[in-house]
């Protein structure tokens, strides 16, 4: 009691250190409090994995295969990424148990996107305490604190997704502190062994997710430069090498996990390897230069709409959280003009951080590597530049993070010119301001997201909320409030018995204007495990043209089909059509066409999708590549192979619907 008395005197007695701390807990209550109150939207696509993880399969080699079948997490889009869906299986199974308690009304909340978002801003904290040492705790703990209160992260918990990008942001923080940390010289020696831990954990960022795989390839590059100008000016620099020797092994067994080892662990966990078209290098390769210039122009603007989400939120802001900004700024632009003598008890000149030029390179190439993240990102997948998607900006958590870091950064930079409790006063005043500002402004970036794409899903499920608070399972109730809360007896069944997203597809082949298989009309392939085998043997004559044709059924939804066929003659010559495809019509014997009630027609080969499609064609469909084929709506998709001499042949093949998943 004697030492308590003294020690809470000498806290109250400094009025700036409970101010800042009163400020620290309104903004961790503010994140909890929208935390509790932001029901999460339930997209069809948590429907669909969220189901499959639970799914019980009765061991356990079983249930690790789930992490390695992309068809029901990813629509077939292999993106090597196994260790986000580790998280989200562990998400799954979390949501399955805590609704059943009754003490809990927890809803859909993504268990693991709160706990990295938490592990996040602890690794941030530590950051802040690199760049900023002369700085309180409690100050470095409300800087810390930017990044859970931007928009991002505050509309994210409305939004029950994917837990794979708040994870890469972890795994960024991660990274850049050791980097940080690393830009002093070691007092001694490291043991290999903190080398060893740091590639294992740039390896698990990259099977996290890809944006990951852009920022280790940005620290890489970054502690190298520093490095090199290290070297030229006589400073310490082994340990950096080391740092990017360590990111760079970790890349190198990332690529040989990517295109070797889950390939081939796919390949036999489905029977069929998976569609690498979707994250192939060759897709940024073969772009032309217009694409790339649209590609930087977009990821400049996003990068920037990021940077503003992060500080202020002016887009969505109204008079109140415009007010509260400019207060920010003003503060953040004063403490850059008062300057202070620095004295020798200056923790910026205790430690190796006097480098400025490491620091403005961070700031610069920071900035750069999330405008070219992005910009890949955008030429990838541009529907994510969807007007809902650009406010929330959910995807582009690991650009926001790096983003703060480089504001903090900057701050680290000022406090070269004012080194004063008035500097740190100012500095974390401003941050404050900046998160009350993004939290103000949040109503209307909600009111976003509720009127753009996802405004059916947000109707949808005000009535879904009322059940998962009740905990009232109805006949009406959708199919994952009743698998959540049933058995796990009755659980397979319900989940056999889902609703769909794809209504699977029709298959037949043709010999000229005959039917080959099946006998009359079509093989229906209802989802990804309802494979439809065919091995016919055909008299064939040279120049006749063989048609493997897929139907929509009712709809394109989720129609993507793998099929590699093989014809093989009686003397062993065999054509398979992953094998004999390329970019040119005719090849090998293959042609890929369409066909609209008329005549078959070619499709037009599309370079840096390595498929072939219509021209303009809603989202690319029809298409065909290597192993696959998409019908459009009304248009059969066909893969035609023409005989080169007569012969008996034999046509073998298991096509399976893999984007409807089972």
């Amino acid at each position: 009691m004697d030492t308590i008395i003294p020690t809470l005197s000498k806290l109250f007695s400094d009025r700036l250190r409970v101010v800042f701390a009163l400020m620290f807990v309104i903004m961790a209550g503010i994140w909890c409090t929208t935390l509790k109150n932001s029901r999460p939207v339930i997209h069809g696509e948590t429907e669909t994995f969220m189901a499959y993880y639970g799914n019980p399969t009765g061991g356990f080699w079983s249930e690790v295969a789930k992490f390695f079948d992309p068809t029901p997490t990813d629509w077939d889009n292999y993106q090597a990424r196994e260790f986000s869906y580790v998280f989200e299986y562990i998400d799954a199974q979390m949501v399955l148990l805590l609704n059943k308690i009754p003490f809990f009304s927890y809803g859909f909340r993504s268990i693991t996107q709160i706990t990295f978002a938490i592990l996040t801003v602890i690794v941030l904290y530590f950051i802040v305490r690199e760049l900023l040492p002369t700085f309180r705790r409690v100050s470095c703990m409300v800087l810390a604190m930017l990044f859970l209160l931007t928009p991002q992260m505050l509309v994210m918990h409305g939004i029950y997704f994917r837990c794979g990008k708040i994870m890469a942001a972890f795994w960024a923080a991660l990274g850049i502190l050791c980097l940080i940390h690393w830009l002093k010289p070691p007092s001694k020696p490291h043991n290999v062994i903190v080398y060893v831990l740091l590639g294992l954990g740039a390896f698990l960022s990259f099977v996290t997710d890809k944006q990951g795989v852009m920022i280790g390839l940005w620290l890489i590059a970054l502690s190298l430069l520093i490095a090199g100008i290290r070297h030229r000016s006589g400073q310490e620099f082994r340990h950096l090498l080391f740092f990017a020797s360590a990111f760079s092994i970790a890349f190198g067994f990332y690529l040989v996990w990517d295109y070797l080892v889950c390939p081939y662990i796919i390949n036999a966990v489905r029977g069929h390897p998976p569609d690498r078209s979707w994250t192939s290098l060759r897709f940024f390769l073969l772009h032309d230069f217009d694409g790339y210039v649209r590609g930087i122009w977009n990821g400049f603007k996003l990068t920037v709409l990021q940077l503003q989400l992060a500080v202020g939120n002016i887009w969505d802001g109204y008079y109140l959280s415009w007010g509260l900004a400019l207060a920010a700024y003003i503060l953040i632009a004063l403490s850059a003009f008062k300057k202070t003598p620095r004295t020798s008890s200056n923790g910026n000149s205790r430690r190796g951080l006097t480098d400025r030029v490491a620091l403005v390179l961070m700031v610069t190439t920071g900035f750069l590597s999330c405008v070219f993240m992005i910009m890949l990102l955008y030429m990838r997948h541009n529907p994510l530049a969807w007007a809902d998607i650009w406010r929330g900006g959910y995807y582009y958590l690991s650009a926001t993070l790096i983003l703060i870091v480089a504001l903090l950064s900057a701050f680290s930079l000022l406090s070269h010119r004012n080194s004063s409790r008035r500097f740190e006063a100012c500095i974390v005043c401003a941050a404050f301001l900046l998160g009350m500002a993004n939290h103000f402004s949040l109503s209307n970036s909600r009111k976003v997201r509720e009127e753009g794409h996802m405004k059916g899903q947000v109707e949808l499920n005000r009535k879904f909320d009322q059940e998962i608070r009740s905990k009232q399972v109805t006949e009406d109730s959708r199919f994952l409030m009743k698998y959540i809360f049933a058995p796990i007896s009755d659980r397979r069944a319900l989940y056999e018995s889902r609703p769909r997203t794809g209504d699977g597809v029709n298959l037949k082949i043709l010999k000229n204007d005959d039917q080959v298989w099946p006998d009359e009309g079509w093989a229906y392939c209802q989802h990804s495990a309802d494979r439809q085998y065919h091995d016919v043997k055909v008299e064939v004559k040279s120049g006749d043209r063989i048609f493997f044709i897929v139907n929509m059924v009712h709809g394109t939804a989720h129609d993507n089909t793998y099929w590699d066929p093989k014809i093989t003659y009686e003397n062993g010559t065999t054509y398979q059509a992953s094998k004999g495809y390329s970019g040119t019509q005719g090849r090998n014997g293959w042609y890929y066409q369409s066909k609209a009630g008329g005549d078959y027609v070619n499709m037009v080969y599309s370079k840096p999708y390595t498929s072939w499609k219509i021209d303009n064609a809603d989202r690319g469909q029809p298409s065909l590549n290597a192993s696959r084929q998409h019908p459009g709506h009304g248009i059969d998709c066909a893969r035609v192979f023409v005989v080169p001499e007569s012969g008996s042949v034999r046509i073998t093949g298991a096509p399976v619907s893999v984007g409807t998943p089972y």
